[in-house]
């Protein structure tokens, strides 16, 4: 019998590349070479992320003669995501990069980016709700949380340049 193929396994911190793309041209998500040199990487400031990924809605469906009530797939929903990033005194962060109400693109490559057409990537279009700065007199840094809305299905697995 087939058996799954053996993990690589591997811990996110240290391998992740996350970027920023202002614009993704092609309907497939598939960045160009120059769409990925116009993109920034926020991963060196990234702090912590949640969400980033879609759930369904279970249709529940009946009949008077069974008990039993079979589910259908429904709608496809983002999840709520955000991303903390690491705040600057001199204002010089992320804040400078994303600001409420912009649009673009996310992209995580979560094996790393190597250029050249072998690195993967999700790419989820996105919308800036909120620039929140995280402010704390307890033993903690100073943080900006962003809140994204996820605005259309992410391209999943997609090969970047």
């Amino acid at each position: 019998m087939p058996t799954i193929p053996s993990s690589t396994r591997f811990f996110l911190p240290g391998v992740v590349a996350i970027f920023y793309y202002p614009a993704i041209v092609a309907a497939t998500r598939i960045p160009s070479s120059a769409e990925q040199a116009a993109a920034t990487e926020l991963t060196q400031e990234v702090d912590d992320i949640s969400g980033w990924t879609t759930s369904v809605d279970w249709i529940e469906t009946k009949d008077a003669k069974n008990r039993f009530r079979p589910q259908l797939p429904g709608a496809i929903k983002p999840e709520s995501s955000n991303m903390t990033f690491n705040g600057s005194k001199n204002g010089t962060d992320v804040r400078g990069v994303l600001a409420q109400d912009q649009v673009g693109f996310i992209g995580f490559c979560d094996a790393g980016y190597v250029a050249g057409g072998t690195s993967k990537a999700d790419i989820f279009p996105i919308s800036v709700g909120n620039v929140a700065p995280l402010r704390s007199l307890d033993n903690a840094a100073f943080k900006i949380r962003i809140d994204f809305g996820i605005t259309a299905q992410p391209a999943r697995q997609v090969v970047l340049p």
